[in-house]
């Protein structure tokens, strides 16, 4: 009596998670098609026109890993900034090391942004250089970090540091996914 409890239990949680999965991926794609997407390539070749303090939000992947999307930013020295992944956590890389990739980027800016905030905002990214990746159900849990999460936290933080509420997170919830903070209303999308 109990294992078919226990299995009725854990077909619950699989139907729900299956669910809550579905639900995300298809409200996220629908929002996608409203914003300009660029191929790595074309970002590569317009590094002129980005700023350092934009957002740059990799569009879905048919991995597990990769169907969230993926956010990163782009710091001082237009270097991407971003917790990719478990093994590496926090990382800084030229911008060129994404030409392979087989995704497209939309390009977000902060409305408004100057260069009080920038100074904040790189602050905080320079706080988070030794924290390790992770998944967390509350997206203000800074001990550990993922992509977006890490997108969220640094620019709160550095709105906190300037009079400012900057809170990305577009629907509110416990985790911040990319296409939240794509779909926050204190950004724009940068076309070129």
């Amino acid at each position: 009596m109990k294992n078919k409890i226990f299995r009725n239990y854990n077909k619950k949680i699989l139907l729900f998670f299956l669910y809550f999965v579905f639900s995300l991926a298809l409200s996220a794609q629908s929002s996608a098609s409203k914003y300009k997407w660029y191929s790595p390539k074309e970002i590569i070749q317009n590094m002129d026109k980005l700023q350092s303090g934009d957002i740059l939000v990799l569009s879905k992947g048919s991995s597990f890993r990769t169907m969230w999307g993926h956010a990163a930013i782009l710091n001082e020295h237009k270097k991407i900034v971003e917790f990719p992944t478990y093994s590496i956590g926090y990382s800084e890389s030229p911008i060129y090391t994404w030409q392979n990739l087989k995704r497209e980027v939309a390009v977000f800016r902060l409305k408004n942004i100057d260069d009080n905030f920038k100074k904040a905002l790189f602050h905080e990214i320079d706080e988070t250089t030794t924290k390790p990746y992770g998944i967390t159900f509350d997206k203000n849990f800074d001990k550990r970090l993922y992509c977006s999460q890490f997108v969220y936290i640094v620019f709160k933080k550095a709105g906190l540091k300037v009079g400012k509420n900057i809170n990305l997170d577009s629907n509110g919830g416990g985790m911040v996914m990319p296409y939240d903070i794509m779909n926050s209303q204190l950004l724009e999308n940068v076309i070129f």
